[in-house]
Order: structure tokens, then sequence, then C-alpha cells
């Protein structure tokens, strides 16, 4: 039995690890790195990189409240949603308020997911983003360092949030963004 729990949790582990992205840019314009260090074989750990278009990307990272099987569970159907929607949805303001909608759902108000998004110009280098609860990014550019912490609260956590305050930033040259999660 002890071995048959074992093997479904490395399938599991292994089902999670198809969430993230095979393949981070890594070019004249833009550098992306990720690193995922799990601390439980399963998690609700999240963080993804979706081009849009010749000049813009959707990058985040997400966090479920719990661990384990539900944990990863409720963020593969986050993982989802987002995929399904981010293409039509050209506000990140009206795309955290329907994916709140969907985890408030999914989750019956239990648990939440706290979430920063980015949607990134590579030619204006504006950066539009929504962090809901998440770790405060950090912007570092010549020795000086932004938070990115405008936003709303964590999703699924109200069955509607109660604000949602955009933030919109300016990167320039040789700038990192620092993503992370616990």
């Amino acid at each position: 039995k002890q071995i048959a729990i074992e093997k479904e949790m490395e399938l599991a582990s292994e089902m999670q690890a198809m969430l993230f992205p095979n393949q981070l840019p890594n070019n004249s314009e833009i550098e992306v790195d990720a690193k995922y260090l799990p601390h439980h074989m399963v998690g609700g750990d999240y963080y993804d990189y979706i081009p849009l278009n010749d000049d813009e990307f959707v990058f985040c990272m997400a966090d479920v409240s719990g661990k384990g099987i539900p944990a990863a569970l409720l963020m593969s159907n986050f993982q989802a949603n987002l995929h399904a929607h981010v293409h039509h949805i050209s506000s990140l303001s009206s795309l955290v308020r329907l994916l709140n909608t969907k985890v408030y759902s999914s989750a019956k108000g239990e648990k939440f997911i706290t979430f920063f998004i980015g949607r990134f110009n590579i030619r204006t280098k504006e950066l539009h983003y929504v962090n809901a609860g998440h770790n405060p990014p950090f912007l570092i550019h010549e020795k000086v360092v932004y938070m990115l912490n405008e936003g709303s609260t964590g999703l699924g956590m109200f069955e509607e949030l109660p604000f949602v305050n955009p933030g919109k930033v300016f990167i320039p040259d040789n700038a990192q963004l620092h993503c992370y999660t616990d």
C-alpha cells in the first residue's frame, strides 16, 4: 500500500512539473530564468511565461494556501483557466476578476491563491501588473529597489474582489525583476 501511495505521489509531482513552461526566453532583448525547489513532493506553487504576440508576453507567479494534492489540483485548474482566458482578455484587472471568480467557485472559499501577473511590452518597456496578495516582486535598477505591490487581495478569498488596483512601471535597460514565493 505504501509503495502505491509513493508511486501516486511521484505521478502527481510529474503532473505538477507539466504546469511550468518548457522554455524561457534568453535573447538580446530579455532573459528569463526560473528555479523551482519544492518543499514537499507536490504543492501549490506555479509560475508561467506566456507569449502574446511579437512584442508582448505575460508572466506570473502564484501559490495556493495549503500544500499537497489538494493545492496542486487547485493550481492545475487555475493554470488551465489562465491559459484559456489570457489571450482573450486584454485588461489585467478584468482577467484577475475572472480568475478570482473561478478560484472562489472551485475552492468554495476554503482555499485561496496569491498571484502576481505582469504584461510586458518589449518595445515600450512598460510593465502592467496586478499583485493579488502575492509576495511583491523587486525591480532593481542602479542599486535602487522598487516593490511591485499594487493590486488586490488574494484570489478566492471573496466571491467578488473588493478592489483591483493595477500597477504600471517602466523597466529600463539592465534592470532586474525578481519574483519569488515561499
